[in-house]
């Protein structure tokens, strides 16, 4: 993979998925070139450092889009408006649970991703769930008549825009809708509805579904479920309980939290963790106070007794040298998923890359081995249509 920050692999990771998202290496450079003196120093002072290097730059993007707009260029006010958000997005991720900017980067992200869609098929939606609702992002298929749809979930530390970024052209252009969900615990449903995650992933995973079947441009009997890193054990978990789904596959597979938490701990410093302050964030998808009802709540977060229940398709994609989450935990997906009416597993490790975290060295090839099997089990359009 590619490394910006020799010492600070959370850094390095944002940089590689930024790219992936449609950010400007120079830009970036531009951002991260005076952080690298800090990235191993003290973490407090590194992750505000971070935050106000990556926030100036969404903020630099921002007036170039608001010039753009002035002048009566719109695309091009829109591109810019939605690199602004990725970059506040990026600012806000790193930033701990309990940094006070955090709220306010994140409103203003969602600000400028609104005015970077504008005019498109995103259709923004509020999932009707538990007297509340959850907030997500619904792209139709590139083809007419009723599509068959996905039901994205984020890992413990992604958002439903990212998603967007990543994932909604691969799928549309297949001939998939995406329902791009901020689940309890991730998002819009923790930052802005307060509601922390679920062991029991089913309960959001089928509200979608209801949403869904009620939509006539989605087609109710092909409707599937896909996770990526924490997501990795919820698409499962949901797919395991709730049998209206038509599939299911993931991006980075999730076993079980108490053998990556165990690994850590192993590993202390030398651990690749996804954002600079796990510990904070645990706590704060969780809903709990101590590090210690973290790792006892998400102790349950296990596919062990559950992944036997699943009856639909399923696919797994992990990269072999992930630092994240071991790649047995694919092999163990796919070994418990006995009862699967079609399973595959995808072990990349080779030298053309996708081998680390839900392939963040080379997104494209996972992400096409992934939706090419989803376009191919919900019988959807192609490419060329």
């Amino acid at each position: 993979m590619f490394e910006y920050f020799r010492d600070n692999y959370p850094w390095s990771m944002a940089v590689v998925t930024s790219l992936d998202m449609g950010g400007i290496m120079s830009e970036i450079d531009d951002a991260c070139g005076p952080l690298r003196d800090l990235a191993p120093g003290e973490p407090e002072q590194a992750i505000a450092a971070w935050v106000e290097r990556w926030a100036a730059l969404a903020a630099r993007v921002r007036s170039a889009a608001e010039a753009d707009e002035r002048a009566g260029h719109a695309v091009s006010a829109r591109e810019k408006s939605l690199r602004s958000a990725l970059y506040l997005l990026v600012a806000e991720r790193q930033a701990s649970p309990g940094d006070p900017r955090k709220l306010g980067l994140y409103r203003e992200a969602l600000d400028a991703f609104r005015l970077g869609v504008a005019g498109s098929a995103v259709e923004f939606a509020d999932v009707p769930y538990e007297g509340g609702t959850l907030p997500a992002l619904f792209v139709p298929a590139h083809e007419d008549g009723p599509a068959p749809c996905i039901v994205h979930l984020n890992g413990l530390d992604t958002m439903k825009e990212m998603a967007y970024l990543r994932m909604a052209n691969a799928y549309a252009s297949r001939g998939i809708a995406c329902l791009l969900l901020d689940q309890p615990g991730s998002g819009g449903a923790l930052r802005l509805n307060g509601l922390p995650a679920v062991v029991e992933v089913e309960r959001p995973v089928g509200a979608c579904v209801d949403y869904l079947q009620a939509r006539g441009d989605v087609d109710p009997s092909r409707i599937g479920v896909q996770g990526v890193s924490m997501g990795g054990y919820s698409a499962p978990r949901a797919a395991a309980f709730e049998p209206r789904l038509a599939c299911c596959a993931v991006l980075g597979a999730f076993y079980d939290f108490l053998e990556v938490s165990r690994m850590a701990a192993q590993r202390g410093r030398d651990y690749a963790n996804a954002v600079s302050d796990m510990p904070g964030q645990l706590m704060w998808v969780s809903g709990t106070s101590t590090v210690g009802e973290a790792v006892q709540f998400f102790s349950k977060f296990t596919l062990a007794q559950v992944a036997e229940r699943i009856t639909c398709p399923l696919l797994v994609v992990h990269g072999g040298r992930d630092r994240q989450i071991p790649p047995d935990h694919g092999q163990k997906t796919y070994d418990a998923a006995k009862n699967a009416a079609r399973r595959d597993l995808v072990l990349i490790d080779d030298e053309n890359g996708g081998v680390e975290h839900c392939s963040n060295d080379n997104l494209p090839r996972g992400r096409a081995i992934l939706c090419d099997w989803v376009a191919d089990v919900l019988q959807a359009g192609r490419d060329e249509r």
